[in-house]
């Protein structure tokens, strides 16, 4: 990287020193709230779900994909402000996984930490796939593997320069996926024809009739519309790298939530509106691709397909940004064994990123996806996210109960309301879930219990340690980071300082 030449991980990087309790200041404070919205947006891509996952509700809802899309925005609302006050509290790279363990204990934290592993190895390698689908509108004879493959090598590298120079990146890409977005919008409204299917629910056969959707039918659409909507959270995982207090990235949680609903609920309702023929649109093999064709001619197709492709290109880096960050958080918590921990928590001494997590995350998608398809297959995911987004929403309820010190420097209104709201649409979301991807689930868990068991429990003091966010920008407020007691084990408001600083090869153990 730096003068041509990759870095030799001999020892970790430079950081301003710590006391033990807190994570010393590694990652460079390089965004703003702006910068974070936009990487975060970016991992959304509310134009592939806009053109890949709405064509599931057409399907399977007819015109009740709307009322599903905004039932699932309401859900949205209480995990939206779950996330923005427990982000808040705890603004730690490792997100999620950071948050469970500090509120719900180090044992709930770990597995949640697990299913994002999963996440890790399939989502990268899944989206990169879908890209090379969009390709092949140019270049029908394209191998989508290798093209997969490229996406994701490429993305990585970029994703080991600078946060600032990748908020920059993904900005300019996100401004091709919008305009498609913005195509759509037109298109459907100015031809605007079905409005009166939007509040009365109905399937559409091929031919164009319509049948009336039960209410239990739409429900089982907000299933796909939250899967939608899904990443507003990875905001937090940006916390290190995003300057000003630790309220901001509530702040960013609640703009990327805002600007995601935005981004696919208007584009959806349009092309329910508009399309010259809803059963067309819900049965055929590329219904975003009839919707503009048929309004607005092949060339156009052609057009935003290119921009949908960029747009995954883009999806691909911030995801690979997201999981690099949260890769690095687990080394530097001390979740893998002797020396692999101290690897994952380098970080460029030039780039002030987590280069090295980064080429993990890079060098697994690329493998995947380049010898197989098997990450478009994967359906358990929705099983993954429902599991995340329902620990998310009992620790926003519990944190309030078992922290009442903890400095909170957004509090989510009318608390516990919406984290209830929220949890309760989570539960039903995993009522939907088929059994096949449940017991897949619950495979993995069981792995990561036995690891947990026979290895980290074992060595508390020194793996597995969760310590107080960095000192820097996000302790513009008094009290801001703190906390960060486990909820099994140590004393609320005494910080569970490790015997040994995880990745120094003297560990017990």
């Amino acid at each position: 990287m730096s003068g041509g030449n990759n870095p030799r991980p001999t020892s970790p990087a430079p950081a301003v020193a710590a006391p033990p309790d807190r994570y010393a200041q590694q990652l460079r404070r390089g965004m703003k709230v702006a910068g974070n919205v936009l990487i975060t947006l970016s991992g959304i891509t509310p134009a592939v779900s806009v053109f890949v996952i709405a064509p599931v509700a057409f399907k399977g809802q007819g015109s009740g994909a709307f009322l599903a899309y905004i039932i699932a925005a309401i859900i949205g609302v209480g995990m939206a402000m779950s996330w923005g006050e427990l982000g808040s509290a705890y603004p730690i790279a490792g997100g999620d996984y950071s948050i469970a363990a500090r509120v719900l204990g180090r044992f709930t934290g770990f597995l949640m930490f697990v299913l994002f592993l999963v996440l890790m190895i399939f989502v990268p390698s899944s989206i990169a796939l879908g890209g090379a689908a969009y390709i092949s509108v140019v270049y029908p004879g394209a191998n989508p593997n290798l093209i997969g493959a490229l996406i994701i090598i490429v993305t990585a590298l970029v994703a080991m320069l600078t946060i600032r120079v990748n908020a920059i990146f993904t900005g300019i890409f996100l401004a091709v996926e919008m305009a498609a977005l913005v195509v759509v919008v037109v298109l459907g409204f100015g031809n605007a024809q079905n409005a009166s299917y939007l509040v009365s629910p109905h399937l559409f056969s091929g031919s164009g009739t319509a049948t009336a959707a039960s209410f239990g039918l739409v429900g089982a659409g907000v299933a796909v519309a939250i899967f939608s909507y899904n990443g507003y959270n990875a905001a937090i995982n940006f916390s290190e790298e995003t300057s000003g207090p630790p309220k901001g990235i509530a702040k960013a949680v609640y703009l990327a939530f805002g600007l995601t609903i935005a981004a696919e609920l208007i584009p959806v309702t349009a092309a329910l509106v508009g399309a010259p023929s809803l059963g067309k649109l819900a049965n055929s093999a590329n219904p975003m691709g009839y919707l503009l064709g048929s309004l607005g001619g092949h060339d156009l197709d052609v057009a935003v397909s290119i921009g949908i492709f960029l747009a995954v290109i883009n999806a691909t880096l911030a995801i690979i940004l997201t999981y690099a960050r949260m890769l690095y958080s687990s080394g530097r918590d001390g979740a893998w064994p002797g020396p692999v921990s101290t690897w994952m928590s380098y970080v460029h001494p030039r780039f002030k990123s987590p280069w090295f997590a980064t080429a993990v995350v890079g060098a697994i998608g690329a493998v995947l996806t380049g010898l197989s398809s098997i990450a478009a297959l994967v359906t358990f995911t929705g099983v993954v996210l429902a599991v995340d987004y329902g620990l998310i929403a009992v620790a926003a309820i519990v944190s309030r109960l078992r922290q009442p010190g903890l400095a909170r420097p957004h509090k989510m209104p009318l608390w516990p309301v919406p984290a209830l709201v929220g949890l309760a649409g989570i539960i039903y979301t995993l009522t939907q879930q088929t059994v096949h991807d449940l017991v897949i689930v619950a495979i993995i868990l069981a792995c990561g219990t036995v690891y947990y068991v026979a290895y980290l429990r074992p060595r508390g003091g020194a793996r597995w340690v969760m310590r107080d966010s960095a000192q820097g920008d996000a302790d513009d407020e008094p009290g801001a980071g703190r906390g960060a007691a486990m909820a099994d084990g140590a004393p609320r408001g005494v910080p569970a300082a490790p015997e040994v600083p995880p990745g120094t090869g003297t560990e017990r153990g």
